[in-house]
């Protein structure tokens, strides 16, 4: 391993312990880790703060801002209110319709979008019902990620493998091939926060920086509604970029009155935003540096005697221990290839190998790092390390279980 991906290594080291024990604020936590890594030259320095304005970050301001306006108008009461007369006010129920709606949302749509359009909404749920919101909001993200697993659009690491799968020369997943496998989980997740997860949730007061005066303006609640709806379909349909779609919609509550300009600067979210622009860099340090990959290629001898389900779930539980700390869609792009090659060693389909990495890279629970959604509501439902630890580990053995499974019946 190289001088520059073992100091990557010390700092990454660092950056998890300086957000497990917090002795420092996220904020300066997030300025330092760009920092080390230009300083050591790892990272250029004139690109060393480029992803504070990634489009993750953007993203995720903007629909902040639109989550501010559903408090505003009083959208999200009104719609807590009704989910909570289908639903009913107990937890379990809550936890299951979250579940469904999530899930369905972030199928086709981006999952921190998903999350970030789905947090105003549970949190009035949660005041209603009188749950506390860290009570649902990790759920929430949970479901989010599962979500993404059931179709070709659900998120950025299915795109990614479809272009490996090509570049290969092998079959492409069609769009709703994943559901086989992505349905399934979804299910197996929401049985889970009901009725194991809900024990391991954390119970704390929160207060969030969401507006939610009882004083709406009940004129500017069908602007609110139409608004995000365009966003939405604007984001599904593809017509509009993503990131994009949300700018607008952003700015379009402004202008429509729906939230003033200093409620909407109010509803950004720095502390994340910072925690976006820190870690984006020093995931991006491991793959650049050899770091990761070296680690990879360690395991990779041992995987490659075992039986063909033995192997799809050591390729499973590779990913999943990959995709806890790298962005999903760079622990993609570094183990899929590694996965194909050990498949056709194995003389078992390599498709397999493709559907359980593609999958496994939303399996993201035991930790914030790999996913956007789970960053989002990091701050929002004050939630640690630990609590990611706790409530997502046995979720994530559940999910490479029942995943390698599925794919070895399906596929081998």
């Amino acid at each position: 391993m190289s001088v520059q991906a073992t100091i990557t290594c010390v700092i990454f080291v660092i950056t998890i312990l300086l957000l497990v024990f917090k002795p420092i604020p996220i904020i300066i936590t997030g300025a330092i880790i760009p920092t080390a890594l230009a300083l050591f030259g790892i990272i250029k320095a004139d690109t060393a703060f480029a992803d504070f304005t990634n489009s993750t970050s953007i993203f995720m301001i903007c629909f902040c801002i639109i989550g501010s306006a559903f408090f505003k108008t009083g959208l999200a009461d009104f719609l807590g209110t009704k989910i909570i007369g289908v639903l009913g006010k107990n937890e379990k129920g809550l936890l299951a319709g979250t579940g469904i709606v999530a899930g369905g949302l972030s199928a086709f749509l981006n999952d921190t979008g998903s999350t970030a359009c789905m947090m105003p909404i549970v949190s009035s749920m949660a005041e209603k019902a009188g749950v506390k919101r860290s009570r649902l909001l990790l759920a929430l993200s949970y479901f989010a990620s599962l979500g993404g697993c059931i179709t070709l659009a659900g998120t950025t690491p299915h795109i990614v493998a479809n272009g490996i799968l090509k570049d290969n020369g092998l079959p492409e997943f069609a769009f709703f091939e994943y559901a086989k496998i992505g349905v399934p989980l979804l299910i197996v997740g929401i049985l889970y926060m009901m009725f194991i997860g809900v024990r391991l949730l954390p119970d704390r007061d929160i207060d969030v920086n969401v507006d939610g005066t009882k004083d709406y303006n009940l004129k500017k609640m069908p602007y609110c509604a139409a608004i995000f709806v365009f966003t939405i379909l604007a984001m599904a349909t593809g017509v509009i970029p993503i990131m994009l779609a949300g700018v607008i919609g952003s700015v379009l509550v402004v202008l429509t009155g729906c939230i003033t300009m200093d409620e909407a600067i109010k509803a950004i979210p720095i502390s994340s935003v910072f925690l976006v622009g820190g870690v984006f860099p020093i995931s991006k340090a491991l793959v650049s540096t050899g770091a990761a990959e070296f680690f990879v290629t360690q395991l990779s001898p041992v995987l490659a005697g075992f039986s063909p389900i033995a192997l799809l779930g050591g390729i499973a539980a590779l990913q999943l221990l990959i995709t806890q700390f790298l962005m999903n869609s760079s622990a993609t792009v570094l183990v899929l290839p590694i996965a194909l090659m050990l498949c056709q060693a194995a003389g078992i389909n390599p498709l397999a190998g493709a559907m359980v990495v593609s999958i496994c890279a939303s399996g993201v629970f035991a930790s914030p790092f790999g996913a956007g959604n789970n960053r989002i509501v990091m701050e929002a439902g004050g939630y640690t390390i630990q609590d990611f630890v706790k409530c997502g580990l046995p979720l994530v053995v559940l999910f490479g279980i029942v995943t390698t499974v599925l794919c070895a019946v399906i596929y081998l």
